[in-house]
């Protein structure tokens, strides 16, 4: 198929925002954990999806080039703003909220004392995480992107991304063994709050 077919067959931009506008929200939402500079972010990956859309290959794979750029979006986030960690956005603390109290219900209280405990170390410890260790987790753990795409993404060979990955998951299990995560990074921002299940290492 030639370039010219290839690019009459592009959905338009409004049907790649449709298609994709969750994962990129819930990427840049876990990265900054606040809604107001997630929705900013948002805004400023789609808008520069928007200028570069026309010039794209028309069979690029849309949701890891839109994903890429908000890792860059998100990396001028880290670098420019350099803003002191927040706690948790609160609609969200609320939902963990009540699901701890549905499980206490259900369940001994002391379980329920530790699952929270344990929660609280591992966002704890996400927040002390490098750029790198925390984008390409949650690149790789919430997204499920492979190594070569998250190493575009962040601009590293597919080893490194690994590497990050790896890193980030033993900080993550040496804080829970010890119950206490790491000192903060210089520059330390938002962590991501882990919501799909146990961390694994893949």
């Amino acid at each position: 198929m030639s370039i010219r077919q290839q690019q009459e067959r592009k959905p338009s931009f409004a049907e790649v925002v449709s298609l994709h506008q969750e994962a990129v929200y819930g990427y840049l939402l876990r990265f900054t954990r606040n809604v107001h500079d997630a929705q900013d972010l948002f805004q400023d990956t789609f808008l520069r999806a928007q200028r570069a859309y026309a010039v794209l290959p028309g069979d690029a794979d849309l949701r890891a080039w839109l994903i890429r750029i908000a890792v860059n979006v998100s990396k001028n986030y880290v670098r420019d703003r350099q803003r002191r960690a927040r706690v948790l956005v609160d609609e969200e603390y609320g939902q963990e909220s009540e699901s701890f109290s549905s499980a206490s219900k259900n369940s001994d209280t002391e379980h329920v004392m530790i699952a929270r405990e344990t929660a609280k170390t591992l966002l704890a410890t996400i927040d002390t995480l490098p750029f790198h260790q925390r984008s390409a987790l949650i690149q790789r753990q919430f997204e499920g992107l492979d190594y070569d795409t998250i190493a575009t993404n962040l601009d590293c060979s597919a080893e490194s991304a690994r590497a990050h990955v790896y890193q980030a998951l033993r900080k993550l299990r040496l804080s829970l063994a010890t119950g206490n995560p790491p000192a903060p990074s210089v520059g330390g921002q938002p962590a991501c709050l882990l919501r799909r299940g146990a961390i694994r290492s893949r």
